[in-house]
């Protein structure tokens, strides 16, 4: 039986999970999936929430200011391929610096993307949003959505289409030359049996996200104009929570 299409929300509204990407996405930190939350506000005169005195307790008030951010736990230099961390230090006259970061797409070799949300938090425990960068968190990012973070309760699955390269001559560190998001693709997906059992087509910033019952499904996308091809089929086992995926579709840029 054929579901509706669904869209997801778009970018910096997306909730966050602290689990490492256990599969490539595009994340995130990533829509609220399916209704949007608010970013938070960019005031520097937020609403103190608690004292701060050591770079992690500023970490926890900005972690606690934001439900997107349940769970995100302090970066282990010891880890590879982790996607949700912050990271925190003091910057002197008492206040402290705290960065949200969450990464997808290939984590486990290091992430091929990563947003970022910088915040100051002063020693009273105001906690305000500077300023953020990075491409918008595709929904789904994480992986383990029931206890909160960018997903609601599981299962489903959302990613991102993508396509690439946008430069002939790709400069390392050079965001001009990152793939760039496939708005109107249409992505199908197909149970065990071949049968389709959802129809999406993806949002402005190349997202799409449905709700499945748990089992074995394949990630199936179309030919999209004006690119080379049609992106890989994915196969996607579905538990508890949403999976998250990446397509990539070619420019023919060379």
């Amino acid at each position: 039986m054929r579901r509706p299409p669904a869209t997801a929300t778009l970018g910096p509204i997306l909730l966050l999970l602290a689990a490492a990407c256990s599969s490539g996405a595009a994340t995130a930190p990533p829509s609220s999936s399916p209704a949007a939350s608010s970013a938070p506000s960019a005031s520097p005169s937020a609403a103190p929430i608690g004292p701060a005195t050591t770079p992690d307790e500023a970490a926890a008030l900005v972690i606690a200011s934001d439900p997107r951010f349940k769970g995100i736990e302090k970066k282990n230099p010891e880890v590879i391929g982790a996607c949700c961390f912050y990271e925190a230090a003091a910057t002197g006259g008492g206040s402290f610096a705290v960065t949200i970061e969450v990464g997808w797409g290939d984590c486990p070799s290091g992430c091929i993307n990563r947003h970022r949300w910088f915040y100051v938090v002063n020693q009273d425990g105001a906690v305000a949003l500077q300023r953020e960068e990075g491409q918008p968190v595709p929904p789904g990012t994480g992986g383990s959505g029931s206890a909160g973070g960018i997903l609601p309760g599981g299962p489903g699955i959302a990613g991102q289409a993508v396509a690439g390269p946008t430069c002939a001559a790709v400069q390392v560190g050079d965001p001009s030359c990152n793939d760039r998001p496939v708005a109107g693709a249409t992505v199908l997906i197909r149970d065990a049996h071949g049968t389709v059992v959802a129809e999406m087509t993806t949002d402005a910033n190349g997202l799409f996200q449905v709700k499945v019952p748990p089992g074995a499904y394949q990630v199936e996308p179309q030919p999209v104009e004006g690119l080379m091809g049609t992106g890989d089929k994915i196969a996607v086992t579905v538990g508890a929570a949403f999976e998250a995926v990446t397509i990539s579709y070619d420019t023919g840029i060379r």
